[in-house]
């Protein structure tokens, strides 16, 4: 089967969308900040080649149009309702720019911005999982008291918090982790931190939270998005399946 120009330029705006991804979810993770260049540069590299496959009708007008649309629309409301950071709602539409229509593998629907965003929402649930199991090995194997100035606190509270931080007995060894407590008369778990706290002092022998950016799981979505596309799609076929 003949290569097309239309694959060169879908395989070049993919590889530079996957290398911006790369950069940013490097910076974010170090930095803790991503300027605007980056987002600027894959933009004006790609946005003109989905401009030229438009006019070759490589890509479907109408579809592409709703896919970059809806992803503008729901990044800035994602964003202004504090679900996420401002560099992945810049990523997401950056990714509708690059590349607005996917096609093979499993899926709901073709825009790719989407299935990017829900894969990475996914992929992100490894976090609480892994918290999950690096305390039960600290309760269960190592037989530590991880609740014991905690011991007032209800049980519902006390696995919510098994999910979402650990007790760090060397914080200053771990970077961008947040107090995921609060001291009143009493210790008390503290479940909603503003992204301001992730630079204060944690207390030896705490509870913190770590920060992951989205950028990182995202980078991720888009990876599974070419290799296999909805993650959730195919989730369900398979449990379909086993049904």
């Amino acid at each position: 089967m003949a290569i097309t120009t239309t694959d060169y330029l879908s395989f070049f705006n993919s590889a530079t969308l996957l290398l911006t991804l790369f950069y940013a979810s490097y910076r974010d993770l170090n930095e803790r900040l991503v300027d605007d260049w980056v987002w600027l540069t894959c933009a004006s590299i790609t946005t003109p080649i989905t401009a030229y496959s438009l006019l070759l009708g490589s890509l479907n007008p109408l579809l592409a149009i709703v896919s970059i649309a809806l992803t503008i629309v729901l990044s800035v409301l994602f964003y202004m309702a504090g679900l996420y950071g401002g560099a992945d709602a810049k990523a997401l539409i950056v990714i509708g720019l690059a590349s607005p229509l996917s096609t093979g593998g499993e899926r709901y629907h073709p825009f790719t911005p989407l299935s990017v965003l829900l894969n990475g929402l996914i992929i992100s649930l490894a976090i609480p999982a892994t918290l999950a199991l690096i305390n039960t090995y600290r309760v269960l194997i190592r037989r530590e008291d991880i609740f014991r100035e905690f011991k007032h606190e209800k049980t519902h509270r006390k696995i919510l918090a098994i999910f979402l931080g650990t007790v760090l007995k060397n914080p200053e060894k771990r970077k961008y982790w947040a107090p995921m407590e609060e001291f009143s008369g009493e210790w008390r778990f503290r479940f909603t931190v503003g992204i301001e706290e992730f630079w204060r002092p944690l207390r030896p022998g705490g509870w913190a939270t770590p920060s992951i950016p989205l950028l990182v799981p995202m980078l991720g979505g888009l990876l599974l998005n070419y290799a296999i596309g909805d993650l959730s799609a195919l989730l369900v076929k398979l449990l379909t399946l086993r049904g």
